[in-house]
């Protein structure tokens, strides 16, 4: 080893004791957990970033189909409405009740066509032949019914009649009570009140309003026939729906009758019974055929009036 001199040895002592000052000084514990601090931050942020990517990657397709969802309830295409038909059967008379609680009777032979679910602004139903309805009252939403030849009931709550069979001339309306509004195919409105009726006659496409017995227009809902100064011809129309058969009248002498009457449980030999009293009038029954398909003809019924 080289000879040193002191001065030379005390610097390098001074320069070692500085190093080992400054090694002493290091926070190795410290720097430990700031360097876990740093990797567990690190890791966080990849796993957030990674978790908001798979957040993205889910959240669009649930995002698109809210989006279509909600166009299709407040602005879109309406799904496709569906309908139901109830068909009372010559002969028979039925009581339904309607989606909005509305009740409604048909006629012998009569149809009502009206959606599943009615629609917010109204309540539409067609009809084909005769019913009476008694409407649920609801002010925000009109119940209208559509005949075939365009004219129109509406009411918001009430009981009323309507007649509109195909083989008819004419379409009636009766207000039992409340009021009611028909529209004519020619855009015409009509008001009536309780105890009217609107006749509209389908060839002159005229309408007339007058007062009726409406009990007796109604009553055929409660198995009953009621006849207020009518003809033999009205009568019989109404007895053939009634008891679902064909009725020929053979006039002979062209002459006229009116009948008042009411009939309950009677059969239809007892009617025509009581119709041959006051007149010269004979019938006959002529009972059905079986036709090529297999099925049977309706009874028909032969009436000479002399």
């Amino acid at each position: 080893m080289e000879n040193m001199n002191p001065e030379s040895l005390l610097r390098k002592a001074q320069a070692l004791g500085d190093d080992i000052k400054e090694m002493e000084s290091i926070d190795v514990l410290g720097a430990y957990c700031q360097a876990q601090t740093r990797i567990k931050a690190n890791r966080k942020k990849s796993l957030y970033n990674q978790l908001m990517r798979y957040a993205a990657f889910l959240t669009l397709p649930l995002l698109l189909s809210s989006l279509i969802l909600g166009y299709l309830y407040f602005g879109g295409v309406e799904a496709e409405e569906k309908y139901a038909e109830i068909i009372a059967a010559r002969g028979s008379v039925i009581r339904y009740e309607l989606p909005d609680h509305s009740v409604v009777w048909l006629n012998s032979g009569s149809t009502l066509r009206y959606p599943t679910v009615f629609k917010k602004e109204n309540r539409m139903v067609e009809l084909k032949g005769e019913a009476y309805f008694e409407v649920e009252a609801d002010k925000k939403r009109p119940f209208y019914v559509n005949t075939p030849e365009g004219l129109s009931v509406y009411v918001y709550g009430t009981k009323f009649n309507v007649t509109a069979y195909d083989d008819d001339d004419y379409v009636e309306t009766v207000l039992e009570k409340g009021k009611v509004n028909v529209i004519t195919p020619c855009k015409e409105t009509i008001v009536l009140t309780p105890g009217e009726q609107l006749h509209y006659d389908r060839q002159t496409q005229k309408s007339i309003k007058n007062k009726v017995d409406v009990y007796g227009k109604v009553a055929w809902k409660d198995g009953k026939l009621i006849f207020r100064n009518a003809s033999l011809e009205e009568i019989f129309k109404r007895l053939e729906r009634h008891f679902n058969v064909d009725i020929k009248l053979n006039n002979e002498f062209g002459k006229e009758y009116k009948y008042r009457a009411t009939f309950r449980n009677e059969t239809l030999s007892q009617i025509l019974d009581y119709l041959a009293k006051s007149v010269t009038l004979k019938w006959k029954i002529q009972e059905p055929e079986q036709q090529s398909d297999g099925t049977l003809t309706k009874t028909k019924i032969i009436v000479d009036l002399y």
